[in-house]
């Protein structure tokens, strides 16, 4: 009973995991501002992973985790000396709890009594509703906040809100139920390459027509975050997919072939009717990019400060914006933020012993996807490795939210799942 109990409130810890909801405890302040780093704060998917630790008791790993799960206390070992020697222990506090659940997950996900293609088929269906409301987003140019949902309020007109302009018009992009349409976008991504390991299983003509409704949906809402790096992630990790297959000589399942087309049709259509609001995006003369690209551009150069503070511990978990007031203070809030690469970021905030056990870590994650390459499955891992370290080359969220560190642990968990021996 207990074992069927855990397992339930395990996939829906996963269905729920596109929504914010949460209790804050206690919110920093920084340029005048509450800032969203650094909240003392409890999503109620943490407490539901709490919930299924207990009901799991003693963890039962899968193969090929004991290297990884030493790879992750070396991890643990540099946050932890990080956090000693920080100025921001309340922030760091918070970080650590993260990622502490986080941890929580890696295990539930990777344990033998795990059945994976239920994880996976919750992953799928939890994202159609935020897809739907994503959409209806773009359609009405504004959503309502609902905290019981963890949605904030969002309008194309007011300042700060993600937009897309054009020379005549100004556009929202897709929030779903997230607090920025650039992990959205990652959430997107991770789906599709998740939905593909699902296709492959298809058996009967109806599961066919009905897998058709998640592709276009995914399809047409990954096109309106306007994320470039979700679209890039999953460029590189589909074209990495395909020379996997065609170096090994595997074929495409024949059943899959009208899958791949009707999302095909989907982003073709979807990029013929906005392709001004896409190439938009592209043109670092319009006003919104123009500024996207300073701010991120000025971030690389106030990296070094950040470093220069502690380069063998770093920062603190969770402190690089905090560290960044320090060392230029008299801004605006928006101006104080992660340095939008995970690997900056985690270099500046753990020092340079915290990003050797990270860069580690990634080693062991990958050979171990490697081993089985030619599989289908470990193909279908790397492609997800990539998608996930792209992800990382271009924003923060994979490291600095909760909703981030859940959709990297949850990736990897289906890496290290797929990599299984068969």
């Amino acid at each position: 009973m207990k074992e069927k109990l855990a397992e339930i409130f395990l996939l829906l810890m996963v269905f729920l995991l596109p929504w914010q909801t949460r209790w804050i405890f206690s919110s920093p302040v920084i340029g005048g501002e509450v800032s969203q780093y650094g909240t003392l704060s409890l999503h109620v998917t943490e407490l539901i992973i709490f919930v299924v630790v207990l009901l799991r008791g003693k963890w039962q790993p899968v193969e090929g985790m004991k290297k990884i799960v030493q790879a992750g206390y070396l991890l643990f070992g540099t946050v932890f000396f990080s956090l000693a020697f920080t100025s921001f222990f309340q922030t760091g506090i918070a970080q650590v709890l993260h990622l502490i659940f986080a941890f929580a997950l890696l295990t539930l996900l990777c344990d033998v009594r795990t059945n994976i293609k239920s994880v996976v088929s919750a992953f799928v269906a939890g994202l159609i509703i935020p897809s739907v409301l994503g959409l209806w987003q773009i359609i009405v140019g504004s959503s309502p906040s609902f905290s019981w949902l963890g949605l904030s309020a969002q309008d194309s007109q007011v300042a700060g809100t993600a937009v897309v302009e054009t020379a005549s018009s100004r556009m929202l992009r897709a929030y779903g139920s997230f607090p920025h349409p650039n992990i959205f976008g990652g959430y997107i991504a991770v789906g599709l390459v998740s939905f593909s390991w699902i296709v492959r299983m298809i058996k009967t003509k109806q599961q066919l027509i009905f897998s058709a409704i998640p592709v276009i949906l995914f399809s047409v809402t990954l096109i309106f975050t306007f994320s470039r790096g979700a679209w890039l992630a999953l460029i590189v990790g589909f074209l990495l997919l395909f020379s996997l297959m065609f170096v090994r000589r595997r074929v495409i399942p024949s059943h899959v072939i009208p899958v791949m087309i009707i999302g095909f049709i989907s982003l073709i259509t979807t990029f013929i009717i906005f392709y001004p609001q896409i190439f938009a995006r592209f043109e670092p003369s319009l006003r919104v990019e123009k500024i996207s690209i300073e701010e991120r551009v000025s971030q690389y150069s106030w990296f070094d400060d950040v470093f220069k503070h502690n380069p063998l511990f770093g920062v603190g978990p969770g402190a690089y914006t905090f560290a960044l007031q320090t060392i230029d203070s008299g801004k605006d809030a928006w101006a104080y933020q992660p340095i939008h690469n995970i690997f900056f970021l985690i270099l500046g905030e753990l020092g340079i012993f915290g990003f050797a056990a990270f860069l580690y870590l990634i080693l062991r994650i990958d050979q171990l996807s490697a081993k089985v390459s030619k599989q289908a499955d470990g193909m279908l891992g790397l492609t997800l490795c990539v998608v996930l370290i792209i992800l990382g080359l271009f924003d923060h969220y994979l490291w600095s939210l909760w909703p981030g560190l859940a959709l990297g642990v949850f990736g990897i968990s289906l890496i290290v799942q797929w990599s299984r021996p068969t």
